[in-house]
């Protein structure tokens, strides 16, 4: 039996062709849609809408996410520093997180920032969260200004924020 070396050449190349095009990640929100909140563990409900005017992060999350639990000191840095300032910055917990789990977590990290639970993944089906941590960093007017698969550049982040902190 011969090879056909020219046939397995064409088959992988339609294949890398289908993966690209089934793989291949959307464009994404351009802006946060109107009527999202966010239930949070302490069972306050944020609405997005409220914090137009101020720049705040939306980070999708899961206790059993090493990159997610490696970046909390960063992000309750960003909180500490910059919430007197206007930031806000916001945890989504995902749906299978467990609440005990959470409040856990956040007991032991010393997370101050507001942390929301997805329960039943609605928040993250709407911002097309695939992967934790997913993150939208939010201007002013509701549009966003930055989005991340996977861990920020803290620095690339921390000078973002303050550009939006300055109006």
């Amino acid at each position: 039996m011969k090879l056909d070396i020219k046939g397995l050449a064409i088959l992988a190349l339609v294949a890398g062709v289908l993966a690209f095009f089934l793989l291949m990640p959307n464009q994404g929100l351009k802006s946060i849609p109107a009527n999202l909140s966010v239930a949070t563990v302490d069972g306050e409900t944020v609405s997005l809408d409220s914090l137009k005017g101020k720049p705040y992060l939306l980070t999708f999350w899961a206790t059993s996410c090493s990159g997610c639990v490696k970046e909390i000191p960063a992000l309750q840095a960003l909180h500490q520093q910059h919430h007197k300032d206007g930031l806000r910055v916001i945890g989504v917990a995902m749906s299978y997180d467990e609440i005990p789990a959470i409040q856990a977590m956040r007991a032991q990290k010393g997370m101050e920032y507001t942390i929301a639970y997805d329960q039943t993944g609605a928040l993250a089906q709407q911002f097309d969260v695939r992967v934790t941590p997913t993150s939208f960093l939010i201007d002013l007017n509701g549009k966003i200004a930055m989005h991340r698969l996977g861990e920020w550049d803290h620095a690339e982040l921390e000078q973002k924020i303050v550009e939006l902190l300055k109006g």
